[in-house]
């Protein structure tokens, strides 16, 4: 298991880089956050981690500042902000990517699978007791879908509600809670009480 060490600046950036980690890719875990670049030095020297994601403009210190100031050095660095004009310098400090915000599922998990690789760490995929197909009763009898084709689902007193592309939408007659055990956990979060969404169909957290 490869640890990582978040630094932005914004809370909020942090905890969304930190459920699409834990929701979406293997072989990561998270170990240490910091909102303030002279915490951050201080965990990358304190516990080493195999992965870096730095913000670049932060308070006091930036991204580039705070790399200067370590000394330990032996991580994959990914940087993570909302302006493309520094991906020339980050290219130039040897950073391993560079992911525009908002983070998209799909390059973050590009991302962690290149660094996976590089290290020859990439997990075997696993076993899957989930099913891929899911069978609803719904008003007109009994139909299967796709889990990969669900957007979201949403509980309506002992009903659920299943969104899925194109506009499709089914009332199946079970509660959530029964359905949410079929679902796959890499793949679904369950955001609220009412409702689960199907993480890769993300593209923006407001």
């Amino acid at each position: 298991m490869l640890r990582a060490v978040i630094i932005d600046d914004e809370l909020i950036g942090i905890n969304t880089l930190k459920v699409l980690i834990e929701k979406n890719t293997q072989g990561v875990k998270v170990v240490a956050i910091a909102t303030e670049p002279e915490k951050g030095i201080e965990l990358i020297e304190d516990y080493k981690p195999d992965i870096v994601f730095l913000d670049i403009n932060m308070p006091r210190i930036n991204g580039f500042e705070l790399l200067e100031t370590i000394k330990f050095k032996d991580f994959k660095l990914v940087f993570t902000t909302a302006y493309q004009e520094h991906a020339i310098k980050a290219i130039k400090k040897k950073a391993f990517d560079y992911i525009l915000k908002p983070i998209h599922i799909e390059e973050l998990k590009i991302c962690i699978d290149g660094i996976l690789d590089s290290l020859g760490k990439k997990p075997e995929a696993p076993k899957n007791h989930q099913q891929q197909i899911i069978e609803l009763s719904v008003k007109n009898g009994i139909i299967f879908i796709k889990q990969q084709d669900i957007i979201r689902l949403e509980a309506d007193r002992s009903y659920t509600i299943f969104y899925l592309a194109d506009g499709i939408k089914h009332v199946a007659s079970k509660c959530l809670k029964e359905f949410e055990a079929f679902l796959d956990p890499h793949l679904f979060y369950r955001c609220h009480p009412s409702h689960i969404i199907n993480l890769s169909k993300v593209v923006r957290i407001i």
